[in-house]
């Protein structure tokens, strides 16, 4: 059984965060971020100032979490990214050289072969990370009664209750993935939230990733179709030496379409004026493409 990492704090004990105003942080939804020389920074976001947040409380307990996950998974695996340190709220990265994989896959060029290769890298990660972490018991389980967004038929609860436990990785997604040069190799990064569920949800999340690599202000109205989805089975399958449960992918696939909707509408509602009006039928177009490709590519 493969424990939880203790959370260490460095070299910024002090109640001093002068060495914030230092660096130049990004504002995110969630987080600050900013780079210096071999390092990423990454403070949790509860504010509008960096420095209040890194000694916010509640702060700190998100970067204590995602610290002490990402430790363990490195443990899994190298091709999760290990962090340096943690102070207070901030949690140091390496910083890793290339692109995002969003972005790569986007970009004109980035060819057919290249893209199958990161892709099949991709999900072989997820199988060994789901096979190396599936003993962890101090995770919490996740109620698919509860936390879904779809209500599961007896037949799909069944064969989740009778399915093995591994963690589930809400931030494993194509926007989660950097190059390093250094290994030549794609790192995952950002887990999010991680519980114990069905090893199907992740790979259902991480396809619909795909679809939606376009999503987002500006970009295109048609899904993203560049991969095989049976290639991706396969060789997540091979890389985990045991079949995946198609019923319950098809399930995955369909609900997690249903939750990136759900956080769309919210998204949509927040808007104002013409972004609102113009979001309605991209947001309403997109999504009726995610459906009709979930039901003509069930497993």
């Amino acid at each position: 059984m493969i424990e939880p990492a203790a959370a260490l704090t460095d070299v910024h004990a002090g109640a001093d965060a002068g060495w914030i105003a230092a660096l130049a942080f990004t504002q995110r939804k969630e987080s600050w971020v900013a780079a210096s020389g071999d390092s990423f920074y990454k403070i949790f976001r509860g504010s509008d100032d960096p420095a209040r947040d890194w000694r916010d409380p509640v702060c700190m307990e998100k970067a204590s979490r995602e610290y002490a996950d990402m430790q363990l998974l490195q443990r899994v695996d190298e091709r999760a990214c290990a962090p340096l340190r943690l102070d207070h709220a901030c949690i140091v990265y390496p910083r890793l050289s290339g692109p995002d994989l969003r972005a790569t896959l986007l970009r004109r060029g980035f060819g057919g072969p290249d893209r199958a290769a990161a892709l099949r890298d991709a999900v072989s990660l997820l199988a060994r990370l789901h096979a190396g972490a599936h003993a962890i018991a101090h995770y919490p389980l996740k109620d698919y009664l509860v936390d879904g967004f779809l209500n599961p038929d007896a037949d799909v609860l069944r064969r989740i209750d009778a399915s093995r436990r591994t963690l589930c990785i809400e931030g494993f997604e194509v926007r989660n993935f950097r190059y390093d040069g250094r290994r030549r190799a794609w790192v995952f990064f950002d887990p999010q939230q991680v519980s114990r569920g069905v090893p199907e949800n992740d790979l259902a999340r991480f396809i619909v990733s795909l679809l939606m690599v376009s999503w987002g202000k500006g970009g295109s109205p048609k899904i993203w179709r560049y991969f095989d989805i049976r290639d991706l089975v396969f060789t997540y399958e091979r890389a985990a030496s045991r079949p995946t449960d198609p019923v319950l992918l098809n399930h995955f696939l369909h609900e997690t379409i249903a939750m990136r909707r759900h956080f769309a509408e919210k998204a949509l509602r927040a808007l104002h004026g013409v972004s609102r009006l113009l979001g309605r039928p991209y947001l309403t177009a997109y999504f009726l493409q995610l459906e009709k490709w979930a039901e003509s590519h069930e497993v």
